[in-house]
């Protein structure tokens, strides 16, 4: 990974609630164009989840997520709360203030909830309308691009520019951000051919020549270790491991900058796992992917990834290179889920001891509160004050 590269992907304290149900609470990374980003953690603390948010299957309910310097996704329940939490705490001071401090209070006041509303007004319209905007830039760029060669254009150079407008038109800027699924059996309609399946994208972008459309769809399998003869079957008549590679077919077909792969290897047999772990190895190298690598097997995670997070409850506990995060593990969840990989080795295996980790027994929280913190450039860890302390004192 080259550390200078321009960061494709921002999430900053990324919030996603269901109703009282925290599944990601202020979570915040960033991608760099042609890394892979490990996410990994127990069931339930929020990778999915996390990936679905960026994807905008849902929409946030707090924070912001950019992709290519655009914001894509804005929630504006923070704000919101900050409006209240001014008023609450403006209505208690200003009940034994002076007039005039009173009157200064409720002026600063004015101005913050101002701020506030038209940081919502904003995140809404992004939110929204950041597809459309993509879509009229493009726009503009391909009417510019075509402005003189239309003086005394070919028919075939109008039929052209008349396509290129079309896609333009119905460009999104989400597209460029595709997911592989982690069950590849759901993942697939199992009433459409593997033609129709792979396919979608492209006919929902504008794609109208069905020559295109079938060279490319052939085209695919092949990159994906598939033939030709496989488009006219249905899932149900593949294996798990080739059902995955028509996802992966399905996601790169759009020609994605960025790659949510959630799982994508935990419903195969090992065998398997490795011919899709390589393949994605392989289309990252080809065809110059950014991959956000979700999965619970820290093994596959450390070979496949240049960065690694990782996820508790909701939140992220720590943040490092692949090989400084196995080599000076601080976080007491991550030395638990260290603990719990197995080697091929009887001798080490019956002498592995499993470090369990207990929150609340771990950390005091109740006063000193934690916040995620860099410890050693690029190693980032939730800690509070005493505990940031202690972690720079194990690592010096």
């Amino acid at each position: 990974m080259n550390n200078n590269a321009e960061t494709l992907l921002k999430v900053e304290h990324l919030c996603q609630y269901f109703g009282a149900n925290r599944a990601v609470d202020d979570v915040s990374f960033e991608i760099k164009k042609g890394e892979v980003f490990g996410l990994v953690g127990e069931s339930g603390c929020g990778k999915t989840t996390t990936g679905r948010s960026i994807i905008k299957l849902y929409d946030i309910t707090s924070g912001n997520i950019f992709f290519k310097g655009i914001r894509i996704g804005a929630g504006i329940r923070s704000y919101q709360e900050e409006i209240e939490n001014a008023k609450k705490n403006y209505k208690e001071k200003s009940a034994n203030a002076s007039p005039e401090e009173s009157a200064r209070m409720k002026k600063e006041l004015d101005a913050l909830i101002a701020a506030r509303k038209e940081d919502i007004k904003k995140a809404r319209f992004d939110q929204k309308n950041c597809d459309k905007e993509y879509a009229k830039k493009l726009v503009a760029e391909v009417k510019a691009k075509y402005e003189k060669l239309l003086a005394n254009a070919t028919p075939e150079v109008k039929k052209e520019y008349k396509d290129a407008l079309r896609k333009a038109k119905k460009a999104k800027l989400a597209t460029q951000i595709q997911m592989i699924f982690q069950d590849p059996i759901a993942s697939l309609d199992p009433r459409m051919t593997v033609r129709e399946i792979i396919a979608e994208g492209l006919i929902i972008r504008g794609e109208r020549d069905q020559k295109v459309i079938d060279e490319k769809v052939y085209q695919m399998l092949e990159l994906v270790g598939l033939v030709r003869e496989h488009a006219g079957r249905y899932p149900h008549e593949f294996s798990g491991g080739q059902r995955q590679r028509i996802g992966v077919a399905r996601a790169i077909i759009m020609n994605p900058e960025l790659i949510i792969a959630d799982e994508p290897v935990s419903a195969l047999d090992v065998s398997i796992q490795a011919q899709v772990i390589n393949l994605l190895g392989d289309l990252r190298h080809d065809l110059g992917l950014t991959i956000l690598f979700i999965a619970h097997d820290l093994s596959v995670v450390k070979y496949f990834s240049d960065r690694i997070g990782v996820m508790y409850f909701g939140k992220m506990v720590e943040l490092a290179t692949s090989d400084e995060l196995f080599k000076n593990p601080l976080h007491p969840y991550t030395k638990s889920l260290l603990s719990a990989i197995p080697l091929p080795d009887p001798i080490y295996e019956k002498k592995r001891k499993r470090i369990q980790y207990n929150r609340l027994a771990e950390h005091d929280y109740s006063v000193d509160k934690p916040t995620f913190r860099e410890i050693t450039p690029g190693h980032f860890v939730e800690c509070n004050d005493a505990e940031y302390a202690k972690y720079e004192s194990m690592v010096e």
